[in-house]
C-alpha cells in the first residue's frame, strides 16, 4: 500500500454512520414532514380550480420552453468564452509541467545516479564550545550554500550544471547536538571527498566569520559506495509525477475536445420544441389524486428515504474526505510507527460504546485505558530523550506530560516553527500525539517529513 494511503474497514464505515445518527435522524425527519407536507399542499392548492390549473401550467412549461431556449444559447455562449479558454490553459499549464518534470529528470546528476550503488563522501567534525548544540544548529543552517561555494564545488568536479542540480548532491545533518555531518553523493569517490572537504572548509569560515567564539575539528572522512533508499524512493516519486503530469495533460486535451463537441451538439434548439410537445401531451394525461392524506404519506416517505440516503452520504463523505484521522485504523494502515496507546476519546456520541468496540477501541474504564497508555509511552520511550508534538493542539500532549511527571517535554509546531526545530535537535525522538476527529492527516504527513529531514527517530504515535 502506497504510504500516503489508508485502508477503510466495513467496521470503520459503519462507526461513521453511527457518529452522524444525530444528522440522519435530522435530514430523515426534515425531509420526510416537507415531502408530506408538499404533497398535501399539492393536492389541496389545485383541487379548487383543475381547469385554470391546467392553463397555468400550460403558459409556465411554454416559459419554461423559453427560457431553455435562452439557456442553450448562453450555455454555449459560456463555453466558448469562459470553459474552452480555461481548459486551454490548463492544457498549457499540463504541458508546461511535464516538460518541466523531463528535463528534470534528464539534466539532475542526483536522479542519474543508482541508489543501489551510490557513491558518497561523509565528513563529520565536532564543534566544541558552551553552546554546542545552537552552533551545531547553525552550521546545519548553512546548506543550501553560497553562489561562490557552489562555483567551487562545480570547478573541482570538472563539469557544468544548474545549481539546483548540484545543491541535490549535499546535505547537511546536526548529530547528538554536538557533531556535524556533511554528506556529497557522487559516484566519483575521489572528486566527492575533494568536494566534501572544500564545503567544510567553507562552513569553517564562515562559521569563523559569524558565530560566537567556537573551534571545530574534523572527527572522521568517509567515502564508498552505499544503498541510499532516501534516492530511490525520490526517483520513483519522480517518474511517478512524470506520469501524472503526462495523464493530466492527456485528461486536460480530452476535456477540451468534449467542450468542443458539446458547442456542436447544443446548437440544434430543435430539442426545445420536443421537451413542449412532451410537456403539454404529459399535461392532458394527468390526473389529480383527490386524497391529500396518501399523497402526504407518498411523498413521506419519499422524503424520508432521501433524508436517510442523503444523511449517510453526509455521514461517510465527512469521515472519508474531511481529511482528518477519525480511527486508529487510518494510522496504522497510513504510517508505518508503532501505534503506543490510545486515550479515551473526548466527544460523546449516540452508541458510544457500538463506536469504540467497531474502531477497536481498548476496553476497560476512561482512567485504566489512560494509564495503559501512559506506561506504555514511558516504556517505549526508555532512557531516550523524547519529545511529544501535535499537529493539533498542544493540550493532550501536555497532559501526557503531566501523568508522566514531567517525564516527557512537548514542543510547539516543527512545522511552522523555526523555534521548535532549534529545540528538537536536543531530543532523541519524537512521539506524535494526534487527536481523532480534529488532528489533520497532511499536517501529520508534514511532520513525518520534518521529523525524517531532521534525523530524528519517530518513536511512535498516541492516538486521542
Amino acid at each position: 500500500m502506497n504510504k500516503n494511503e489508508t485502508e477503510v474497514r466495513v467496521s470503520d464505515l459503519l462507526a461513521m454512520l453511527l457518529k452522524g445518527a444525530r444528522v440522519i435522524l435530522c435530514v430523515t425527519l426534515a425531509l420526510g414532514l416537507l415531502g408530506a407536507a408538499y404533497g398535501a399542499y399539492s393536492v389541496i392548492r389545485t383541487q379548487p380550480q383543475v381547469a385554470q390549473g391546467r392553463v397555468e401550467a400550460a403558459e409556465k412549461d411554454v416559459e419554461i420552453a423559453q427560457g431553455n431556449v435562452t439557456g442553450i444559447q448562453n450555455a454555449i455562449t459560456y463555453r466558448r468564452e469562459v470553459l474552452i479558454p480555461r481548459a486551454e490553459q490548463k492544457v498549457a499549464r499540463s504541458e508546461r509541467l511535464a516538460l518541466q518534470m523531463q528535463e528534470y529528470m534528464e539534466n539532475s546528476i542526483y536522479y542519474g545516479m543508482n541508489p543501489f550503488h551510490r557513491g558518497a563522501a561523509r565528513l563529520r567534525f565536532a564543534v566544541e564550545a558552551d553552546a554546542a548544540a545552537d552552533l551545531v544548529g547553525a552550521y546545519a543552517q548553512m546548506c543550501p550554500f553560497d553562489v561562490k561555494t557552489m562555483e567551487e564545488i562545480q570547478k573541482i568536479l570538472g563539469i557544468e550544471a544548474e545549481p539546483q542540480y548540484l545543491e541535490e548532491l549535499i546535505s547537511v545533518s546536526g548529530v547528538e547536538g554536538h557533531f556535524v555531518e556533511i554528506c556529497f553523493c557522487y559516484d566519483d569517490l575521489e572528486l566527492a571527498e575533494k568536494a566534501v572537504r572544500h564545503l567544510y572548509e567553507a562552513m569553517a569560515s564562515q562559521g569563523a566569520e559569524r558565530l560566537q567564539p567556537h573551534t571545530t575539528r574534523v572527527l572522521s572522512v568517509f567515502t564508498g559506495y552505499e544503498v541510499d533508499w532516501a534516492m530511490s524512493e525520490s526517483h520513483i516519486a519522480n517518474e511517478e509525477s512524470l506520469t501524472k503530469a503526462e495523464q493530466e495533460l492527456q485528461d486536460a486535451i480530452v476535456s477540451l475536445m468534449d467542450l468542443h463537441n458539446d458547442i456542436l451538439g447544443q446548437t440544434d434548439l430543435a430539442n426545445t420544441a420536443n421537451s413542449l410537445y412532451d410537456a403539454e401531451k404529459a399535461l392532458k394525461n394527468t390526473r389529480l389524486n383527490a386524497n391529500a392524506v396518501k399523497r402526504a404519506k407518498k411523498y413521506g416517505v419519499i422524503g424520508a428515504v432521501l433524508g436517510f440516503i442523503l444523511g449517510c452520504g453526509w455521514a461517510l463523505a465527512r469521515g472519508l474526505f474531511s481529511g482528518v484521522i477519525q480511527n486508529q485504523s487510518e494510522v496504522a494502515s497510513r504510517y508505518a510507527f508503532p501505534l503506543i496507546g490510545i486515550l479515551p476519546r473526548s466527544r460523546k456520541y449516540w452508541f458510544d460504546g457500538a463506536i469504540r468496540k467497531l474502531e477497536g477501541d481498548p476496553e476497560g474504564s476512561s482512567e485504566a485505558v489512560t494509564q495503559a497508555t501512559v506506561q506504555s509511552l514511558v516504556s517505549r520511550a526508555g532512557d531516550r530523550k523524547v519529545c511529544l508534538v501535535s499537529a493539533n493542539s498542544d493540550a493532550v500532549p501536555r497532559k501526557l506530560v503531566s501523568l508522566t511527571g514531567e517525564r516527557f517535554q512537548v514542543i510547539d509546531n516543527i512545522i511552522d516553527s523555526a523555534e521548535a526545530v532549534k529545540e528538537l535537535a536536543a531530543f532523541d525522538g519524537i512521539v506524535l500525539v494526534e487527536e481523532r476527529g480534529k488532528s489533520r492527516m497532511d499536517l501529520v504527513d508534514a511532520e513525518v517529513l520534518r521529523a525524517k529531514a531532521l534525523n530524528k527517530e519517530i518513536i511512535g504515535i498516541v492516538l486521542a
